[in-house]
């Protein structure tokens, strides 16, 4: 019996609150940040999120992320694949999984990624198969990503404003495909990215078409006499050869800062009366407001607003001297995470408006049905001693059942604030021109807050060499103290 009223009392308290999706990983954040990535993804191994199902995108995507930090680029693809198999176990969603949307808090349920976490998983293939030098394989993945693109299409009607496509990592593969010697693959990924950037997506992200996209689009639509496709932009831009005869390129990509983190927000809005039964309606019991709960974003630690980058030349001629860039602005996650939500919190808001006057109906149902028992004689007062046959406890635990845990659960609604933690701010890229050869290359973020140098790159004739960064900027705002 005592255990049973622990249980029971445990219960509540869960029901009552929980711990902010984003302090769950404060170890591992701390980390990272602190330059330790290994001993993240050690921290993150005792996480609770590691051990819970449903949790279980979550945790193969941010331990990969932290794989990757740490240059374990193999490992980190292995998990990656395991969060693609998590996502895709979880699309479509069932006529089930719909039910149980509007009965349980989402906190519950399988946490099935934000549309664009989904995608952002294939860029993290992308770039470590980058980093390992293998463009074939990079390639892959930027088919794989394509095919989500394409389910997120067929999803969404045509025009509908939700995330549909991402000008930053069709950019990316273009650039990918130029440097596989794929001309009329990167044209196509160069097209379908200036259309995301002048898209929903990319306006919802405040971003404009990156100037040596721009520039890329139109040489390559000229090159292969498809101007009529780049005539839009060339007033803009012009059309010039970005690379010169026979030169290479050092592709830089930047991950800076941190994505922002959901928060719970709450308010109280009128009960929905249609779904009130006809025996309850003017009830005392049943209240005229209920709580609802859904997720705010919250922005992290600023980050760096701009980069310079830098490739010295190793051997003669000209060695040691050295070619800048500035990076540009290529993806604003903070702004595109915002952006995401706003499109579906009206439906959240709904769904825990339901979820919370259906407690609510609950609740005064069972107050009405121990009322007239009462009224009846068939039953004491909630407060009077036990029946005879019955023991205390027997009788204590009917009651916590019957009135404290059932207003618990009538009056708690809980918002879903799990997120990918792990993601940048935003990503830059750089593109530096260079002759072939063997490089060192570092980046400076403005304001020059310290030197990061990312190792040498050989650079083939005509050909490209990639290299990403991720720069923090600060330490993530949720602390384990």
């Amino acid at each position: 019996m005592v255990k049973r009223l622990l249980a029971v009392c445990v219960c509540a308290g869960f029901l009552s609150g929980c711990t902010p999706a984003a302090r769950v990983i404060c170890e591992p954040l701390e980390k990272a940040y602190a330059g330790d990535p290994a001993a993240a993804v050690e921290a993150i191994d005792k996480t609770a999120i590691a051990d819970t199902e449903n949790d279980r995108l979550l945790y193969r995507a941010q331990r990969g992320h932290l794989l990757h930090l740490a240059e374990e680029f193999e490992k980190s693809n292995h998990e990656f694949e395991l969060a693609v198999a998590a996502a895709e176990e979880l699309e479509p969603v069932s006529i089930t999984g719909t039910v149980t949307d509007y009965t349980f808090n989402e906190t519950v349920k399988a946490y099935p990624g934000e549309d664009f976490e989904r995608a952002y998983l294939h860029y993290y293939m992308i770039l470590n198969y980058l980093m390992l030098d293998d463009h074939e394989g990079a390639l892959v993945e930027c088919r794989r990503l394509d095919q989500v693109f394409r389910t997120l299409d067929a999803r969404y009607e045509e025009g509908t404003d939700r995330y549909q496509d991402d000008g930053f990592v069709r950019y990316l593969s273009g650039l990918i495909y130029e440097a596989t010697g794929k001309p009329e693959d990167a044209f196509i990924d160069y097209l379908l990215a200036v259309k995301a950037y002048e898209g929903e997506s990319g306006s919802g992200a405040s971003m404009g078409v990156p100037q040596r996209l721009a520039e890329s689009f139109a040489w390559l639509g000229r090159r292969l006499g498809r101007e009529d496709e780049t005539s839009a932009l060339v007033d803009t831009v012009g059309v010039r050869r970005f690379l010169p005869e026979g030169s290479g390129e050092i592709v830089v990509i930047i991950d800076s800062g941190w994505a922002p983190y959901k928060l719970e927000e709450s308010i109280e809005v009128p009960i929905h009366r249609a779904l009130v039964p006809e025996g309850l309606r003017g009830s005392t019991n049943l209240a005229a407001y209920v709580k609802i709960a859904y997720p705010v974003f919250q922005s992290a630690s600023p980050a760096p607003d701009g980069f310079r980058v830098g490739a010295t030349r190793i051997a003669a001629p000209a060695a040691g001297h050295t070619a800048y860039a500035w990076a540009e602005r290529a993806q604003d996650i903070d702004a595109l995470a915002r952006w995401t939500l706003e499109r579906r919190i009206g439906a959240i808001k709904l769904r825990s408006t339901l979820r919370a006057t259906a407690k609510q109906i609950a609740l005064a149902k069972a107050k009405h049905d121990r009322e007239e028992k009462r009224n009846k004689g068939s039953d004491k007062d909630r407060f009077a001693r036990p029946r005879q046959n019955d023991s205390f406890g027997a009788w204590f635990l009917q009651w916590v059942v019957e009135d404290v845990v059932t207003r618990v659960v009538a009056e708690t609604e809980q918002a879903d604030t799990r997120s990918w933690i792990t993601l940048p701010a935003g990503m830059w890229i750089a593109r530096i021109p260079v002759e072939p050869g063997e490089y060192e290359v570092s980046i400076t973020p403005e304001g020059g807050a310290g030197r990061v140098a990312l190792g040498r790159v050989t650079v083939p004739p005509g050909g490209k060499a990639f290299r990403a960064a991720r720069v923090f900027g600060g330490p993530h705002p949720v602390r384990c103290d």
